[in-house]
């Protein structure tokens, strides 16, 4: 047994394993969810004609169809596990979705080719993120656009309900980048911090649905619990799913954190 928790590293985690089996499923994105999502960075997309998307970190592709959605866009997902990778491309659900194994520090796209770069809870996981950075100053235009959607070590008092009932994924959560350290990495890169904005969303519509979707344990910060942790958690979040006589929706705050590329002009001033 399990009887240890973790702390966090980059590589931590193996999404080659069950908890790719467990992700669909246990960090499924709801339709409210998407459409705020999807509010949120229209202003960052729409602006572009025909955008070339790159959903770096596309997992299990359970953003690639919010992404898709936008006028004539065109998604590449990224991905370095192919378990995840093998069922985003089962699910594919749109022609202007494709989907090529590749890592965030050597991501295999030519230079220039996107118009905007999307990592939705990626950035903690990369082991070498300054060279993830220059990667994305490579293949993102001068102009261009990083968007960073994330949990961030000086911004956790948007996951209230999971806390409560897991306090340890708290402290495994004090081990991700701050805010700031992670402008610092895209500063170094040519990239300025344009835009940071705390979205709500709804994650689930009720404790129940809540308790169903944590014991999966699809969670980086439950997966690095002990079990027994775990699964004391488990049980007290399922005894007061019981004691819940109207739905009690649990909503969370994620960071978006939006980087723009800095423009470079010739001398001409063409």
């Amino acid at each position: 047994m399990n009887v240890t928790r973790k702390r966090f590293v980059p590589g931590a985690i193996d999404y080659g394993g069950s908890i790719s089996v467990n992700y669909p499923e246990g960090r499924a994105l709801s339709q409210e969810a998407a459409d705020v999502w999807r509010a949120a960075v229209e202003p960052f997309i729409s602006r572009t004609p025909a955008p070339m998307i790159l959903d770096l970190g596309a997992g299990t592709g359970r953003f690639a169809p919010m992404l898709a959605a936008f006028s004539a866009a065109r998604v590449i997902g990224v991905e370095p596990s192919l378990n995840m990778l093998g069922f985003a491309v089962r699910q594919r659900s749109a022609e202007r979705i494709a989907y090529v194994a590749g890592s965030a520090e050597a991501i295999p796209l030519l230079e220039g080719s996107c118009d905007v770069a999307w990592l939705s809870h990626v950035f903690h996981h990369i082991r070498e993120r300054a060279i993830c950075a220059s990667e994305l100053r490579r293949v993102v235009r001068s102009g261009g656009r990083v968007l960073v959607r994330g949990t961030f070590a000086d911004r956790l008092d948007g996951f209230s309900t999971l806390f409560r009932f897991f306090p340890g994924a708290r402290r495994i959560c004090e081990d991700l980048p701050t805010i700031g350290e992670t402008a610092a990495v895209f500063g170094n890169e040519e990239f300025t911090l344009e835009v940071h904005r705390r979205i709500q969303q709804r994650t689930c519509g009720s404790l129940r649905e809540f308790a169903e979707r944590t014991s999966m344990r699809a969670d980086t910060s439950l997966t690095l619990l002990s079990d027994d942790e775990f699964e004391a958690g488990v049980t007290a979040l399922r005894q007061a799913a019981d004691r819940e006589s109207e739905p009690i929706p649990v909503n969370e705050t994620v960071d978006l954190l939006v980087f723009q590329r800095h423009h470079h002009h010739s001398l001409n001033g063409r």
